[in-house]
Protein backbone atom coordinates (compact mmCIF):
# COMPACT_ATOMS: atom_id res chain seq x y z
CA UNK A 1 0.00 0.00 0.00
CA UNK A 2 1.10 3.56 -0.59
CA UNK A 3 -0.12 7.09 -0.01
CA UNK A 4 -0.69 9.33 -3.02
CA UNK A 5 -1.73 12.97 -3.40
CA UNK A 6 -3.83 14.24 -6.30
CA UNK A 7 -4.54 17.86 -7.15
CA UNK A 8 -8.08 18.63 -8.30
CA UNK A 9 -8.96 21.44 -10.71
CA UNK A 10 -10.30 23.42 -7.75
CA UNK A 11 -6.80 23.37 -6.25
CA UNK A 12 -7.73 20.93 -3.48
CA UNK A 13 -5.09 18.34 -2.61
CA UNK A 14 -6.77 15.00 -1.98
CA UNK A 15 -4.81 12.28 -0.21
CA UNK A 16 -5.50 8.62 -1.05
CA UNK A 17 -4.39 5.32 0.42
CA UNK A 18 -3.84 3.03 -2.57
CA UNK A 19 -3.83 -0.76 -2.36
CA UNK A 20 -1.30 -3.03 -4.06
CA UNK A 21 -3.25 -2.76 -7.32
CA UNK A 22 -3.02 1.04 -7.26
CA UNK A 23 -6.72 1.50 -6.44
CA UNK A 24 -7.98 3.71 -3.58
CA UNK A 25 -9.11 1.81 -0.49
CA UNK A 26 -12.89 2.31 -0.37
CA UNK A 27 -13.43 2.68 3.39
CA UNK A 28 -10.33 4.80 3.92
CA UNK A 29 -11.46 7.12 1.11
CA UNK A 30 -14.95 7.24 2.62
CA UNK A 31 -13.46 8.16 6.01
CA UNK A 32 -11.33 10.92 4.48
CA UNK A 33 -14.22 12.33 2.46
CA UNK A 34 -16.84 12.30 5.20
CA UNK A 35 -14.77 12.88 8.32
CA UNK A 36 -11.54 14.71 7.47
CA UNK A 37 -11.83 16.54 4.17
CA UNK A 38 -13.75 19.59 5.41
CA UNK A 39 -11.76 20.20 8.58
CA UNK A 40 -8.21 18.94 8.00
CA UNK A 41 -5.39 20.12 5.75
CA UNK A 42 -3.87 17.65 3.29
CA UNK A 43 -0.73 17.33 5.43
CA UNK A 44 -2.84 16.38 8.47
CA UNK A 45 -4.87 13.88 6.44
CA UNK A 46 -1.62 12.31 5.27
CA UNK A 47 -0.67 11.67 8.91
CA UNK A 48 -4.02 9.92 9.44
CA UNK A 49 -3.39 7.70 6.42
CA UNK A 50 0.08 6.78 7.66
CA UNK A 51 -1.53 5.61 10.90
CA UNK A 52 -4.23 3.66 9.05
CA UNK A 53 -1.55 2.11 6.83
CA UNK A 54 0.18 0.96 10.02
CA UNK A 55 -3.13 -0.63 11.09
CA UNK A 56 -3.36 -2.38 7.70
CA UNK A 57 0.12 -3.81 8.29
CA UNK A 58 -1.07 -5.29 11.59
CA UNK A 59 -4.11 -6.79 9.85
CA UNK A 60 -1.94 -8.27 7.10
CA UNK A 61 0.49 -9.82 9.58
CA UNK A 62 -2.34 -11.36 11.60
CA UNK A 63 -4.62 -12.29 8.72
CA UNK A 64 -7.40 -10.01 9.99
CA UNK A 65 -9.82 -7.47 8.55
CA UNK A 66 -11.31 -5.55 11.47
CA UNK A 67 -14.03 -3.78 9.48
CA UNK A 68 -15.25 -7.08 8.04
CA UNK A 69 -15.26 -8.55 11.54
CA UNK A 70 -17.22 -5.57 12.87
CA UNK A 71 -19.77 -6.00 10.05
CA UNK A 72 -20.09 -9.65 11.06
CA UNK A 73 -20.86 -8.54 14.61
CA UNK A 74 -17.45 -8.94 16.31
CA UNK A 75 -15.91 -5.75 17.72
CA UNK A 76 -12.17 -5.88 18.64
CA UNK A 77 -11.83 -7.12 22.22
CA UNK A 78 -9.37 -6.13 24.94
CA UNK A 79 -6.73 -8.57 23.69
CA UNK A 80 -6.97 -7.17 20.14
CA UNK A 81 -6.78 -3.61 21.41
CA UNK A 82 -3.69 -4.30 23.53
CA UNK A 83 -1.97 -6.08 20.62
CA UNK A 84 -2.83 -3.23 18.25
CA UNK A 85 -1.59 -0.58 20.68
CA UNK A 86 1.67 -2.45 21.11
CA UNK A 87 2.00 -2.63 17.33
CA UNK A 88 1.52 1.16 17.20
CA UNK A 89 4.50 1.60 19.51
CA UNK A 90 6.94 0.32 16.89
CA UNK A 91 8.41 2.25 14.00
CA UNK A 92 7.15 1.31 10.55
CA UNK A 93 10.57 0.13 9.40
CA UNK A 94 10.35 -2.77 11.88
CA UNK A 95 7.80 -4.46 9.60
CA UNK A 96 9.21 -3.54 6.19
CA UNK A 97 10.54 -6.22 3.85
CA UNK A 98 9.89 -8.94 6.39
CA UNK A 99 8.61 -12.29 5.02
CA UNK A 100 5.16 -13.04 6.41
CA UNK A 101 6.26 -16.49 7.55
CA UNK A 102 8.71 -14.88 9.93
CA UNK A 103 6.19 -12.62 11.67
CA UNK A 104 2.92 -14.55 11.78
CA UNK A 105 3.67 -15.47 15.38
CA UNK A 106 3.45 -11.95 16.80
CA UNK A 107 3.84 -13.21 20.36
CA UNK A 108 7.30 -14.54 19.52
CA UNK A 109 8.12 -11.29 17.75
CA UNK A 110 7.17 -9.07 20.67
CA UNK A 111 8.88 -11.29 23.26
CA UNK A 112 12.14 -11.40 21.34
CA UNK A 113 14.99 -9.77 23.26
CA UNK A 114 17.51 -9.74 20.43
CA UNK A 115 15.45 -8.31 17.61
CA UNK A 116 15.90 -4.62 16.79
CA UNK A 117 12.49 -3.07 17.44
CA UNK A 118 12.87 0.73 17.61
CA UNK A 119 9.85 2.53 19.02
CA UNK A 120 8.24 5.85 18.16
CA UNK A 121 8.02 8.90 20.38
CA UNK A 122 5.13 9.40 22.79
CA UNK A 123 3.45 12.05 20.64
CA UNK A 124 3.58 9.89 17.48
CA UNK A 125 2.26 6.89 19.40
CA UNK A 126 -0.65 8.85 20.87
CA UNK A 127 -1.53 10.34 17.48
CA UNK A 128 -1.29 6.98 15.75
CA UNK A 129 -3.64 5.28 18.22
CA UNK A 130 -6.09 8.21 18.14
CA UNK A 131 -6.20 8.17 14.32
CA UNK A 132 -6.85 4.44 14.23
CA UNK A 133 -9.54 4.74 16.92
CA UNK A 134 -11.37 7.44 14.92
CA UNK A 135 -11.13 5.42 11.70
CA UNK A 136 -12.39 2.14 13.18
CA UNK A 137 -15.17 3.89 15.12
CA UNK A 138 -16.44 5.93 12.17
CA UNK A 139 -16.21 3.20 9.53
CA UNK A 140 -17.51 0.60 11.96
CA UNK A 141 -20.64 2.67 12.59
CA UNK A 142 -21.07 3.20 8.86
CA UNK A 143 -20.90 -0.53 8.19
CA UNK A 144 -23.36 -1.64 10.89
CA UNK A 145 -25.91 1.21 10.80
CA UNK A 146 -28.47 -0.85 8.84
CA UNK A 147 -28.05 -4.10 10.77
CA UNK A 148 -30.74 -5.30 13.23
CA UNK A 149 -28.24 -5.22 16.11
CA UNK A 150 -26.97 -1.75 15.16
CA UNK A 151 -27.65 -0.16 18.58
CA UNK A 152 -25.65 -2.76 20.51
CA UNK A 153 -22.79 -2.68 17.98
CA UNK A 154 -22.64 1.13 18.08
CA UNK A 155 -22.34 0.97 21.89
CA UNK A 156 -19.60 -1.66 21.58
CA UNK A 157 -17.74 0.51 19.05
CA UNK A 158 -17.90 3.50 21.41
CA UNK A 159 -16.46 1.33 24.18
CA UNK A 160 -13.72 0.09 21.81
CA UNK A 161 -12.78 3.66 20.91
CA UNK A 162 -12.63 4.62 24.59
CA UNK A 163 -10.40 1.64 25.43
CA UNK A 164 -8.08 2.41 22.52
CA UNK A 165 -7.59 5.97 23.73
CA UNK A 166 -7.27 5.03 27.41
CA UNK A 167 -4.05 4.54 29.38
CA UNK A 168 -1.89 6.67 27.12
CA UNK A 169 1.74 6.79 28.36
CA UNK A 170 2.92 9.86 30.24
CA UNK A 171 6.60 9.44 29.42
CA UNK A 172 8.49 8.08 26.44
CA UNK A 173 7.63 4.55 25.41
CA UNK A 174 11.28 3.67 25.30
CA UNK A 175 14.46 5.64 25.70
CA UNK A 176 15.02 7.40 22.40
CA UNK A 177 18.30 8.89 21.18
CA UNK A 178 18.08 12.46 22.45
CA UNK A 179 18.37 15.16 19.81
CA UNK A 180 21.17 17.59 20.45
CA UNK A 181 20.02 20.73 22.25
CA UNK A 182 20.36 23.70 19.92
CA UNK A 183 19.06 26.29 22.36
CA UNK A 184 22.56 27.33 23.45
CA UNK A 185 23.85 28.37 20.01
CA UNK A 186 25.54 31.76 20.33
CA UNK A 187 24.23 34.76 18.41
CA UNK A 188 27.59 35.05 16.65
CA UNK A 189 27.08 31.65 15.01
CA UNK A 190 23.78 32.77 13.49
CA UNK A 191 25.43 35.98 12.27
CA UNK A 192 28.40 34.11 10.78
CA UNK A 193 26.07 31.73 8.92
CA UNK A 194 24.36 34.69 7.23
CA UNK A 195 27.78 36.18 6.43
CA UNK A 196 28.78 33.00 4.57
CA UNK A 197 25.50 33.12 2.62
CA UNK A 198 26.16 36.66 1.37
CA UNK A 199 26.63 37.01 -2.38
CA UNK A 200 30.21 38.33 -2.20
CA UNK A 201 31.39 36.03 0.58
CA UNK A 202 34.59 34.17 -0.36
CA UNK A 203 33.22 31.18 1.57
CA UNK A 204 29.90 31.03 -0.29
CA UNK A 205 29.67 27.43 -1.58
CA UNK A 206 27.51 28.25 -4.63
CA UNK A 207 28.88 29.25 -8.04
CA UNK A 208 25.88 30.43 -10.09
CA UNK A 209 25.35 34.17 -9.31
CA UNK A 210 21.56 33.83 -9.63
CA UNK A 211 21.46 30.88 -7.25
CA UNK A 212 23.79 32.75 -4.88
CA UNK A 213 21.34 35.65 -4.79
CA UNK A 214 18.29 33.46 -4.29
CA UNK A 215 19.92 31.43 -1.53
CA UNK A 216 21.15 34.54 0.26
CA UNK A 217 17.61 35.95 0.15
CA UNK A 218 16.28 32.68 1.61
CA UNK A 219 18.69 32.87 4.56
CA UNK A 220 18.31 36.63 5.08
CA UNK A 221 14.50 36.42 5.02
CA UNK A 222 14.47 33.70 7.68
CA UNK A 223 17.02 35.72 9.66
CA UNK A 224 14.87 38.87 9.65
CA UNK A 225 11.40 37.36 9.99
CA UNK A 226 11.57 34.00 11.78
CA UNK A 227 9.25 32.54 9.13
CA UNK A 228 8.68 28.84 8.95
CA UNK A 229 10.16 27.05 5.95
CA UNK A 230 6.70 26.45 4.43
CA UNK A 231 5.79 30.12 4.90
CA UNK A 232 8.96 31.16 3.11
CA UNK A 233 8.44 29.06 -0.01
CA UNK A 234 4.74 30.00 -0.12
CA UNK A 235 5.57 33.73 -0.41
CA UNK A 236 4.03 35.41 -3.43
CA UNK A 237 5.17 38.55 -5.20
CA UNK A 238 2.05 40.30 -3.89
CA UNK A 239 3.16 39.51 -0.33
CA UNK A 240 6.07 41.96 -0.67
CA UNK A 241 4.76 45.23 0.75
CA UNK A 242 4.62 48.23 -1.58
CA UNK A 243 4.93 50.95 1.08
CA UNK A 244 8.10 52.90 0.32
CA UNK A 245 9.06 53.77 3.89
CA UNK A 246 7.55 50.75 5.67
CA UNK A 247 8.66 47.59 3.85
CA UNK A 248 6.88 44.42 4.91
CA UNK A 249 6.41 40.75 4.11
CA UNK A 250 3.04 39.08 4.64
CA UNK A 251 2.19 35.50 5.51
CA UNK A 252 -1.28 34.68 4.19
CA UNK A 253 -3.15 31.41 4.64
CA UNK A 254 -4.07 30.08 1.20
CA UNK A 255 -4.99 26.42 1.37
CA UNK A 256 -5.73 24.43 -1.80
CA UNK A 257 -4.28 27.03 -4.15
CA UNK A 258 -5.01 26.54 -7.85
CA UNK A 259 -1.90 28.50 -8.77
CA UNK A 260 0.47 26.27 -6.81
CA UNK A 261 1.71 23.35 -8.96
CA UNK A 262 3.26 21.56 -5.96
CA UNK A 263 1.35 18.51 -4.72
CA UNK A 264 2.91 18.95 -1.28
CA UNK A 265 1.48 22.44 -0.95
CA UNK A 266 3.35 24.65 1.55
CA UNK A 267 0.81 26.41 3.73
CA UNK A 268 0.93 28.66 6.77
CA UNK A 269 0.66 26.61 9.93
CA UNK A 270 -0.30 29.65 11.97
CA UNK A 271 -2.41 32.76 11.47
CA UNK A 272 -1.85 35.30 8.71
CA UNK A 273 0.36 38.22 9.66
CA UNK A 274 2.48 41.05 8.27
CA UNK A 275 6.03 41.70 9.51
CA UNK A 276 8.32 44.68 8.91
CA UNK A 277 11.58 43.97 7.09
CA UNK A 278 14.57 46.09 6.16
CA UNK A 279 14.43 48.28 3.07
CA UNK A 280 17.53 46.52 1.80
CA UNK A 281 15.83 43.12 1.92
CA UNK A 282 12.71 44.50 0.24
CA UNK A 283 14.76 46.08 -2.57
CA UNK A 284 16.83 42.94 -3.13
CA UNK A 285 13.71 40.77 -3.24
CA UNK A 286 12.23 43.07 -5.86
CA UNK A 287 15.48 42.97 -7.85
CA UNK A 288 15.48 39.16 -7.77
CA UNK A 289 11.85 39.07 -8.96
CA UNK A 290 12.42 41.58 -11.78
CA UNK A 291 15.84 40.55 -13.01
CA UNK A 292 16.23 36.84 -12.20
CA UNK A 293 12.89 35.20 -11.62
CA UNK A 294 11.32 36.92 -14.64
CA UNK A 295 13.87 35.28 -16.95
CA UNK A 296 12.76 31.74 -16.10
CA UNK A 297 10.54 29.75 -18.43
CA UNK A 298 7.73 29.22 -15.92
CA UNK A 299 7.73 32.66 -14.27
CA UNK A 300 4.40 33.67 -15.75
CA UNK A 301 2.58 30.51 -14.71
CA UNK A 302 2.63 31.10 -10.95
CA UNK A 303 3.00 33.97 -8.44
CA UNK A 304 5.61 32.50 -6.04
CA UNK A 305 8.77 34.46 -5.26
CA UNK A 306 11.45 31.79 -4.95
CA UNK A 307 11.95 29.53 -7.96
CA UNK A 308 14.37 26.88 -9.13
CA UNK A 309 17.29 27.75 -11.41
CA UNK A 310 19.57 25.37 -13.26
CA UNK A 311 22.99 25.18 -11.67
CA UNK A 312 24.74 26.61 -14.70
CA UNK A 313 26.30 30.06 -14.92
CA UNK A 314 24.13 32.37 -16.99
CA UNK A 315 21.14 30.04 -16.93
CA UNK A 316 17.70 31.19 -15.79
CA UNK A 317 15.81 28.07 -16.84
CA UNK A 318 13.19 26.06 -14.98
CA UNK A 319 11.35 28.57 -12.78
CA UNK A 320 9.09 26.21 -10.85
CA UNK A 321 8.41 27.15 -7.20
CA UNK A 322 11.03 25.66 -4.90
CA UNK A 323 10.10 22.91 -2.44
CA UNK A 324 10.97 22.41 1.23
CA UNK A 325 13.91 20.17 0.40
CA UNK A 326 15.49 22.97 -1.62
CA UNK A 327 15.69 25.12 1.52
CA UNK A 328 17.17 22.18 3.43
CA UNK A 329 19.76 21.68 0.68
CA UNK A 330 20.77 25.34 0.81
CA UNK A 331 21.33 25.14 4.56
CA UNK A 332 23.18 21.83 4.27
CA UNK A 333 25.63 23.25 1.71
CA UNK A 334 26.36 26.34 3.80
CA UNK A 335 26.62 24.29 6.99
CA UNK A 336 29.38 22.16 5.41
CA UNK A 337 31.54 25.29 5.02
CA UNK A 338 32.20 25.06 8.76
CA UNK A 339 30.36 21.99 10.04
CA UNK A 340 31.91 22.22 13.51
CA UNK A 341 30.64 25.77 14.02
CA UNK A 342 27.36 25.56 12.07
CA UNK A 343 26.31 22.04 13.16
CA UNK A 344 23.06 23.24 14.74
CA UNK A 345 21.90 25.77 12.16
CA UNK A 346 18.67 24.76 10.41
CA UNK A 347 15.90 26.81 8.78
CA UNK A 348 13.64 26.40 11.83
CA UNK A 349 16.33 27.37 14.34
CA UNK A 350 16.26 30.89 12.89
CA UNK A 351 12.70 31.09 14.22
CA UNK A 352 14.13 30.59 17.70
CA UNK A 353 16.85 33.17 16.97
CA UNK A 354 14.18 35.67 15.89
CA UNK A 355 12.27 35.15 19.13
CA UNK A 356 15.46 35.44 21.18
CA UNK A 357 16.14 38.83 19.60
CA UNK A 358 12.59 39.80 20.51
CA UNK A 359 13.27 38.83 24.14
CA UNK A 360 16.42 40.99 24.15
CA UNK A 361 14.50 43.98 22.79
CA UNK A 362 11.81 43.57 25.44
CA UNK A 363 14.45 43.35 28.17
CA UNK A 364 16.08 46.56 26.91
CA UNK A 365 12.74 48.39 26.84
CA UNK A 366 11.87 47.25 30.36
CA UNK A 367 15.31 48.26 31.65
CA UNK A 368 14.88 51.76 30.16
CA UNK A 369 11.40 52.08 31.70
CA UNK A 370 12.70 51.06 35.13
CA UNK A 371 15.50 53.63 34.96
CA UNK A 372 13.03 56.39 34.10
CA UNK A 373 10.70 55.28 36.89
CA UNK A 374 13.61 55.37 39.34
CA UNK A 375 14.53 58.89 38.18
CA UNK A 376 10.99 60.09 38.75
CA UNK A 377 10.92 58.47 42.16
CA UNK A 378 14.19 60.14 43.24
CA UNK A 379 12.57 63.46 42.31
CA UNK A 380 9.77 62.67 44.73
CA UNK A 381 7.26 61.89 42.00
CA UNK A 382 6.31 58.48 43.35
CA UNK A 383 2.77 58.36 41.98
CA UNK A 384 3.95 59.55 38.57
CA UNK A 385 6.73 56.94 38.60
CA UNK A 386 4.25 54.20 39.42
CA UNK A 387 1.87 55.23 36.66
CA UNK A 388 4.73 55.48 34.14
CA UNK A 389 5.97 52.00 35.01
CA UNK A 390 2.47 50.49 34.82
CA UNK A 391 1.84 52.08 31.43
CA UNK A 392 5.16 51.17 29.82
CA UNK A 393 6.52 47.97 31.36
CA UNK A 394 6.03 44.98 29.06
CA UNK A 395 4.55 42.33 31.33
CA UNK A 396 4.75 38.61 30.63
CA UNK A 397 1.16 38.68 29.40
CA UNK A 398 1.94 41.56 27.06
CA UNK A 399 5.11 39.82 25.87
CA UNK A 400 3.15 36.70 24.96
CA UNK A 401 0.65 38.86 23.05
CA UNK A 402 3.45 40.54 21.09
CA UNK A 403 5.08 37.18 20.42
CA UNK A 404 1.76 35.72 19.23
CA UNK A 405 1.25 38.65 16.86
CA UNK A 406 4.72 38.33 15.31
CA UNK A 407 4.65 34.53 15.11
CA UNK A 408 1.04 34.17 14.03
CA UNK A 409 0.07 32.05 17.04
CA UNK A 410 -3.61 31.60 17.82
CA UNK A 411 -2.74 30.66 21.42
CA UNK A 412 -0.57 32.83 23.66
CA UNK A 413 0.91 29.70 25.26
CA UNK A 414 2.53 28.72 21.96
CA UNK A 415 5.12 31.43 22.48
CA UNK A 416 6.54 29.97 25.69
CA UNK A 417 8.64 27.40 23.83
CA UNK A 418 10.76 30.19 22.36
CA UNK A 419 11.79 31.38 25.80
CA UNK A 420 14.03 28.30 26.26
CA UNK A 421 16.95 29.71 24.29
CA UNK A 422 16.79 32.96 26.26
CA UNK A 423 16.75 30.98 29.52
CA UNK A 424 19.79 28.98 28.37
CA UNK A 425 21.66 32.15 27.53
CA UNK A 426 20.82 33.79 30.88
CA UNK A 427 21.82 30.63 32.75
CA UNK A 428 25.25 30.69 31.10
CA UNK A 429 25.70 34.37 31.97
CA UNK A 430 24.72 33.74 35.60
CA UNK A 431 27.18 30.85 35.84
CA UNK A 432 30.00 33.05 34.49
CA UNK A 433 29.25 35.71 37.10
CA UNK A 434 29.09 33.08 39.85
CA UNK A 435 32.51 31.71 38.87
CA UNK A 436 34.00 35.20 38.91
CA UNK A 437 32.94 35.56 42.56
CA UNK A 438 34.44 32.26 43.71
CA UNK A 439 37.24 32.79 46.22
CA UNK A 440 39.23 29.73 45.18
CA UNK A 441 40.26 29.32 41.57
CA UNK A 442 42.06 26.36 40.01
CA UNK A 443 45.81 26.56 40.61
CA UNK A 444 47.87 24.84 37.96
CA UNK A 445 51.15 24.69 39.87
CA UNK A 446 53.63 22.42 38.16
CA UNK A 447 50.77 20.87 36.17
CA UNK A 448 49.89 24.21 34.62
CA UNK A 449 53.36 24.86 33.23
Amino acid sequence: MRIAIKKFKSGERYVFLLDDDGLPDFWVTHFVTQKLRTRKAATSIEQYLKSIKHLKTWESINGRDLLDEIYAGTVPNTHDINALKEHCAYQTKVFKQRPKADVVDMAAFYLSKTQDKPTVTKSQYVSRVAHIAEYLHFCGEERVKNKPAAAQLVDALAAMKKRLKSDMPRGRLKRQPQSLDKSGIADEVFEDFVAVAKINSKDNPFSNPVIKLRNYLIVQTLYETGFRRSELIALRISDIGTETDQPTLSVICRHNSKEDPRLDEPTAKTLSRTLPISKELRDLLNYYVRSCRSQTKSARTHPFVFVSHKDKIGSHESGQPIVKQTVNDVFNRIRKVNSERFWGITPHVYRHFFNDQLSSCIDEINATVKLEAMRLETEGKREEAKLYANDNIITEQRELEIRAELNGHSSLESGRIYLKRTLKKQTSEFRTKMYAKLKHKVEGGIYGR
